[in-house]
């Protein structure tokens, strides 16, 4: 009877890994797509109001979702019975709860100081404050998500993000809409769509409600005896929180910590260069259409990425050295290869996607050295994901510390000589740095399965050739049709078609992928009958 309930506690457990990785893509992609009408309809200044404050949303949303919710779930899984995971859980909500009321207190009082720091941008202030109330109910999300994972239970998890949102991109846009007929300042404007993250977590929270209820069912007796057990002191699950999940919240917010570098960096140069503010705002604006193409850039690549880190955990923990090397091997070279390709595709058509998307080609050399980021963010974030399985993470978390602060540091220089130019290049540079420390945390050996130097050889020639036959393609078509934005959007779909067709048929040509590689990505197996069919 015992192995056919740890058989189908396996089964739930990959199922809601699957459900929770679906549900993840489908909010990244929600997150990034939802940017492109706010743009459009507030403006660059009103793009910038929003992301100035957005990396503190950000911050919350990973505390709530991935950070906090994990290490949750690893101490209530470790529990011998249901009466002590809910003693934890409620232990764990009580801690969270001063942490959150401390962040709450903080943004509220704190947002005059907050927003002079963000370029002197006084007018920030109530849009911080806007976004603070959703700390609030910070802690009763991550508990009970971290509550229902800890059970293998994912659905909840799942749901609970989609409603949250679905809920704050439908505030936004009917913001966005509103402020546009109303011509309401863009602060106005700001300070409620960021109200949008409050009231998505109430939608969110009354879902998960139950649960919360559910923790608190514990009778007087076990709680007095429980209060007695080591585990549940609050100096030991404080550090225990801080120990395992410092790392998994600074992972997963890397990039929105690099964009909050960006808020408070990037108009305060551009001023001290001599630029006049609202024209700083308007820059800033643009340098922040780069976020959401990056976004949406790197979703395939990590998604298919990380798809084998699951079987990865398994063969390190049963010893199973040459299928961890195959499967290392696979899920490197497809990041590798995918986020090469995209790369290349965006920067191909980057001044028609600039204009499609936004209305205009301002600062496209500036989104260009942005979009670089995406390889190493991606091969990042792969990467740590796969040291986090095989437990070697050792001084990972001071690694990413040092790169934020190169990022500062280079933003401050770089900015003086290139202007907006130089934020990008800092981006990359800070990036590239965590990059090569983790790189140096995985053992050599596993390299040596990839046959690195062959499939960036091809990979990066074969990007190259469709760069050249998308930009030819692009330039001919402009220059037949006009470069009006509807025409615009014409030649850019044309122009990711012949990508495709080049690079597919690239890969395919010269075999950079082995037949186990291309059944990993969406319609794999269909591509391989088209392939081998006789």
């Amino acid at each position: 009877m015992q192995p056919t309930k740890k058989k189908d506690q396996n089964n739930n457990l990959l199922a809601g890994a699957g459900l929770l990785t679906l549900t993840g893509l489908i909010a990244k992609i929600l997150s990034a797509l939802y940017r492109i009408p706010l743009q459009n309809l507030v403006g660059n200044r009103g793009f910038y109001v929003y992301q100035q404050v957005y990396p503190i949303y950000g911050i919350g949303v990973v505390l709530a979702l991935s950070g906090w919710p994990l290490v949750i779930s690893k101490l209530v899984s470790e529990q011998p019975d249901e009466a002590h995971a809910r003693f934890m859980a409620q232990r764990l909500h009580h801690l969270l709860t001063l942490i959150s009321l401390i962040i709450f207190g903080g943004l509220i009082f704190g947002a005059p100081l907050i927003a002079k720091a963000m370029g002197g941008d006084v007018g920030l202030t109530p849009v911080i404050r806007a976004v603070a109330w959703m700390f609030l109910l910070m802690p009763l999300l991550a508990t009970t998500r971290g509550y229902s994972q800890g059970q293998f239970d994912m659905v909840p998890t799942a749901i609970s993000q989609i409603v949250e949102q679905i809920v704050r991109v439908s505030v936004i846009v009917f913001v966005a809409i509103w402020a546009n007929q109303q011509q309401w300042s863009v602060y106005k404007m700001g300070t409620w769509a960021m109200a949008g993250a409050p009231i998505a977590t109430i939608f969110a929270a009354l879902f998960m409600f139950k649960k919360y209820r559910e923790i608190y069912i514990i009778n007087q007796v076990d709680q007095a005896n429980f209060m007695q057990v080591s585990q549940f002191k609050w100096r030991i699950l404080a550090r225990r929180m801080w120990q395992e999940g410092g790392l998994l919240v600074l992972v997963a917010a890397l990039l929105v910590l690099f964009q909050l570098v960006d808020a408070f960096t990037v108009k305060s140069n551009l001023v001290l260069g001599g630029m006049h503010e609202a024209q700083a705002e308007n820059l800033k604006g643009v340098y922040d259409r780069g976020q959401p193409l990056v976004q949406l850039g790197m979703v395939l690549a990590t998604s298919i990425g990380t798809t084998l880190v699951p079987n990865l955990r398994h063969y390190f923990v049963t010893a199973q050295t040459e299928k961890f090397e195959k499967d290392f091997a696979s899920s490197m070279r497809l990041s590798i290869l995918l986020i090469i390709a995209t790369t290349g595709g965006m920067l191909a058509v980057l001044p028609q996607l600039n204009q499609s998307l936004f209305g205009s080609r301002e600062g496209t050399l500036a989104l260009g050295i942005y979009l670089l980021s995406m390889l190493p963010a991606t091969l990042l974030l792969v990467l740590v994901t796969i040291l986090q399985s095989m437990n070697r993470t050792r001084n990972l978390m001071t690694s990413i510390l040092i790169g934020i602060f190169i990022k500062w540091f280079m933003n401050d220089l770089l900015m003086y000589y290139m202007g907006l130019n130089g934020a990008s290049w800092a981006t990359f540079i800070g990036l590239l740095t965590i990059l090569g420390y983790t790189i140096w945390c995985v053992p050599k050996n596993l390299w040596a399965s990839l046959n690195l130097r062959k499939l960036l050889f091809k990979s990066l020639g074969l990007s190259g050739i469709m760069m050249f036959v998308v930009c030819l393609t692009e330039n001919m078509l402009e220059a037949w049709l006009g470069n009006q934005r509807m025409t615009v959007i014409l030649i850019l779909m044309l122009g990711v078609l012949f990508g495709i067709i080049v690079f597919v048929g690239g890969v395919l040509k010269w075999k950079i992928l082995k037949i186990d590689e291309i059944n990993l990505l969406p319609k794999g197996a269909k591509i391989i009958k088209k392939i081998y069919r006789k």
